[in-house]
């Protein structure tokens, strides 16, 4: 049992590890150069047309983030199952990155369908604002409430049981998480990839829990 557990949480740190360098690899070919909220739609359409063949190549690299984003929400359960007596807050932590990945899949479509279209040049500046500011609602706001509610059932569940987290952090990520379903997410959704890859990496490299921990 302990073995399967340990392989459980080495298995979503590595799953967590490839979907923040996928995610970051892809998004650095185009996002930098990513217009901010509210842009004139003429200065949208100069932004899809010169960098459309990135952007296709950088959302298809991001859609694979999003396919192995669902192992790891798969393994986020199965670890917050081992420290509660039901799957309450397995599942709405699963739910939460569930929703992290349509809201994703959803960003990294519309824009890859503007920068499609604008290859074509077949994109006037009206559909350019409209996919943009579709693609920029999902991929912040609606990828923010999904991360927000992974982090708040993390908390509740580090403080229930009094294992998975430090108290202290576990506290920390209450207010974070409520952060997350705001309209700071636009400010948020960089760091937590970095968060993400900090998190699998110490989910590589830490021991099976003690069963006996649990009931501290």
């Amino acid at each position: 049992m302990a073995d399967h557990r340990l392989a459980t949480r080495r298995m979503t740190g590595l799953a967590g590890l490839t979907v923040a360098i996928l995610f970051s690899v892809g998004n650095a070919l185009w996002a930098f150069e990513q217009p901010d909220a509210g842009a004139p739609a003429r200065e949208i359409g100069a932004f899809y047309t010169g960098t459309s063949g990135r952007i296709v190549a950088g959302a298809s690299i991001s859609l694979l983030a999003v396919g192995v984003l669902i192992l790891f929400a798969s393994g986020v359960r199965a670890i917050l199952s081992e420290h509660e007596d039901d799957d309450l807050f397995a599942s709405a932590a699963f739910g939460g990155v569930l929703l992290l990945a349509v809201a994703g899949l959803g960003a990294e479509t519309i824009n890859m369908v503007g920068a499609l279209r604008a290859g074509e040049g077949h994109l006037t500046s009206g559909l350019a604002q409209a996919l943009f500011e579709i693609s920029y609602v999902l991929g912040y706001n609606a990828a923010g409430v999904g991360i927000g509610i992974l982090l708040l059932a993390t908390a509740v569940v580090a403080l229930r049981a009094r294992a998975l987290l430090p108290r202290w952090l576990a506290l920390i990520l209450l207010p974070v998480g409520v952060a997350f379903m705001t309209p700071l997410s636009r400010f948020l959704i960089g760091p937590s990839v970095l968060l993400l890859a900090v998190v699998s990496v110490q989910l590589l490299r830490a021991p099976a829990p003690n069963p006996a921990s649990n009931t501290a």
